[in-house]
């Protein structure tokens, strides 16, 4: 069948799916081990972890709106990237549970804001052709599937206040 439409950047499209979910099952599997590790008791952990959801039901419309009124959704996607990366820098800054609190909202407002714009452009990209999201989105659940199953026996090895 030909090709309708300008190329499909597949590699680039499958490479950001499979890093940022690669780099999510390093946290939301883990998150809560590492924060056990440095003395947090149930209820902090659980609030903790409850910071990054709750910034789900805010950022991604905040950003939605953004990128509606200005466009540019890989920009906004690149700059909450980048600004997620420098915010989640933070945890190694200080440990106490309100810092943690901060740094872990910071984080998951970029965070949180990355993937819906970045679906958007995906499908912008795909056009007609949505048959091909699966084989590009796949890279995504590969990532994630890589990474619980891999640092799972090296923190057991090292543990997970590495």
């Amino acid at each position: 069948m030909p090709a309708h439409g300008p190329a499909v950047p597949y590699w680039r499209l499958s490479g950001f799916y499979l890093l940022y979910f690669a780099a999510l099952g390093a946290l939301v599997p883990y998150w809560g081990l590492y924060l056990k590790s440095l003395g947090f008791s149930p209820a902090d952990i659980g609030e903790l972890m409850a910071v990054i959801m709750a910034t789900k039901l805010v950022a991604p419309n905040a950003w939605a709106w953004i990128a509606d009124q200005r466009g540019h959704r890989m920009a906004i996607v690149r700059l909450a990237s980048l600004l997620a990366a420098v915010a989640f820098a933070g945890v190694f800054l200080a440990l106490g549970y309100w810092w943690l609190a901060a740094v872990i909202a910071v984080f998951s407002f970029f965070w949180n804001a990355a993937l819906p714009q970045f679906e958007a452009t995906t499908l912008t990209h795909l056009g007609e052709r949505v048959h091909r999201y699966t084989s590009i989105r796949i890279w995504g659940s590969i990532g994630f599937i890589l990474v619980v199953a891999g640092l799972g026996p090296f923190l057991d090895r090292y543990g997970a206040g590495l």
